[in-house]
């Protein structure tokens, strides 16, 4: 069975993806300020990220199949070989393509004026 998720659970899971790379980033700079690859110990967690951001993207964002698609390439082809993990600049980069992607798929809509709207006639 396959769970639907409103644009705002979607949106809400997405920022925390967001999150989760910039968190990584800081952590990784900080334990190597002249460092190229995230540290070690988030690999598992970036991985299960990614590719929980390519399933959501895939499946529940009607028309955002190529989104995971980039997403995918980006995550393959930035790991390097030696060291086996993405570096920051490959994380830098899904992580705007993810932010760039929530813009555009899942805009957040400005919540209506209740101050706005016409009250109804009382009779």
């Amino acid at each position: 069975m396959r769970l639907q998720y409103t644009p705002a659970q979607l949106r809400m899971l997405i920022q925390r993806a967001e999150t989760q790379f910039e968190l990584t980033i800081t952590q990784s700079l900080a334990a190597d300020p002249g460092g190229r690859h995230i540290a070690r110990a988030s690999h598992a967690a970036v991985h299960e990220t990614v590719v929980s951001l390519i399933k959501v993207f895939r499946d529940q964002i009607p028309g955002a199949a190529s989104v995971a698609t980039q997403l995918a390439r980006m995550y393959a082809k930035g790991a390097d070989a030696n060291a086996g993990v993405p570096t920051l600049d490959c994380l830098r980069r899904i992580a705007e393509l993810t932010r760039e992607a929530r813009e555009h798929y899942l805009p957040v809509t400005a919540p209506a004026d209740p101050a706005a709207e016409p009250e109804p006639e009382r009779r």
